[in-house]
């Protein structure tokens, strides 16, 4: 994982030790969600409101995750990717903090918000360092190894929340996430140096910053691997709208059954995020998500097989997630290397882009996903399959502009 020289001090390469950092405090995203679920019925007693209330503090996380995303993403173009780190990191310990103080609904919202802003800019400004110090098939493999450190949050965070939450109440679960944002800040400061040169920085406003980001769809292969992108980002959504009720609702199974679904599709995420980093030692970037996109066809195959034979059931149910999730965190990594091929000078910008566009598609799916079918298996079997279905397309459309347009800078 090496690229030139930034400036004096700096890095010349993305060391394991600076990877893993910023994989810990790229947690913050999935933690600020997750573990905190299991406290709701307590925090709604404790603020005397309805538990329904307290869960609209995942929405507000989310709205200052595109908040954050597009904002921070931007400035770290400006200001350097290791003045967001920090700033945000300190921001997290502070809305953390302030949620464990916490006396009324009204108060927690507000510090979801901060929390939701803090999480996304240390991913966004994170993602930036990896982007200034890798090219090529190193790149895929860097960012598939962050996020495959990023994804053991939703593994952990609610068991950590449930284990918390016996000895310390509600208040212990923030108290210990603003302790984990600040270790992991601190570690940032300590292992993390600055990644972008002064001569790469813009001093553009944020009328320019707009314009640039508009500018950045001309580029066919930002704009073919972004849709591919969002393809994954929207079926991974399907998936959580609908694993739980299909378990649940559809096959009468306990929760604890749909629990042990989501753990083991997790650590699958985090095992196709490893393996992905490996394969990238033998495979280009665009074989690793043909791959992908032909793991997703599998299980969209195999739930229209169960479907339409009426064979579906818990057995069956959890291959068919555990492939398409296994499959879509392949080209998590590649997909986001692709993507800034041509857009490596305005990386926070461009990942900015893509982290606000996200959000935006996943709240839209997990809406639609919701209303489409009464069948929470029938959901997945039409809006997942109309993805996979647009993710074989843009994947071509993606190969066929890097082909015109291939990278001219290699890997160093």
């Amino acid at each position: 994982m090496t690229t030139s020289s930034t400036q004096p001090g700096a890095p010349a390469q993305l060391t394991r030790a600076m990877l893993f950092w910023l994989g810990f405090i790229g947690i913050l995203g999935p933690m600020a969600i997750d573990l905190y679920l299991p406290a709701l019925p307590a925090m709604a007693k404790d603020f005397g409101t309805s538990a329904a209330t307290v869960q609209f503090g995942l929405a507000t996380t989310t709205i200052g995750m595109a908040i954050g995303t597009f904002v921070v993403g931007a400035l770290s173009d400006r200001l350097g990717r290791r003045r967001p780190l920090i700033f945000t990191g300190f921001l997290m310990v502070a809305g953390a903090s302030l949620a464990s103080a916490s006396t009324g609904v009204y108060w927690f919202l507000a510090c979801c918000l901060i929390m939701g802003i803090s999480a996304s800019a240390v991913q966004v400004s994170g993602r930036g360092v990896i982007a200034d110090l890798t090219r090529g098939n190193d790149s895929t493999r860097a960012f598939s190894f962050f996020s495959s450190i990023v994804m053991v949050g939703p593994i952990f965070g609610p068991v950590g929340g449930v284990l918390i939450l016996s000895f310390a109440g509600w208040r212990g679960i923030f108290v210990a996430l603003a302790a984990f944002a600040l270790v992991g800040t601190i570690a940032i400061w300590s292992f993390v140096p600055e990644s972008l040169a002064l001569d790469k920085r813009h001093t553009d406003g944020l009328g320019t910053t707009l314009r640039s980001m508009w500018a950045m769809w001309s580029n066919r292969v930002f704009t073919w691997y972004a849709l591919v992108n969002f393809t994954s980002y929207a079926l991974m959504f399907v998936y959580l709208g609908t694993c739980s009720l299909t378990i649940q609702v559809e096959l009468g199974a306990p929760p604890w059954v749909a629990a042990l679904a989501f753990a083991v599709n997790g650590a699958g995420i985090v095992f196709a995020g490893i393996f992905a980093a490996w394969l990238a030692k033998y495979w280009s970037s665009v074989a690793i998500v043909f791959l992908s996109i032909a793991g997703q066809v599998a299980g969209i195959l195999f739930l229209t097989f169960t479907v339409a034979t009426g064979s579906l059931n818990i057995v069956s149910i959890f291959v068919i997630y555990l492939v398409i999730c296994f499959s879509l965190a392949i080209s998590f990594g590649a997909v986001t290397s692709l993507a800034l091929t041509h857009v490596r000078n305005q990386s926070g910008t461009a990942l900015g882009l893509l982290g606000l566009v996200q959000f935006i598609i996943a709240a839209a799916t997990s809406v639609f996903v919701g209303t489409i079918n009464p069948s929470p298996a029938m959901s997945m079997l039409i809006v997942g399959g109309t993805i996979v279905a647009i993710a074989v397309i843009t994947a071509l459309g993606g190969q066929r502009a890097l082909k015109r347009d291939p990278d001219l800078e290699p890997a160093h």
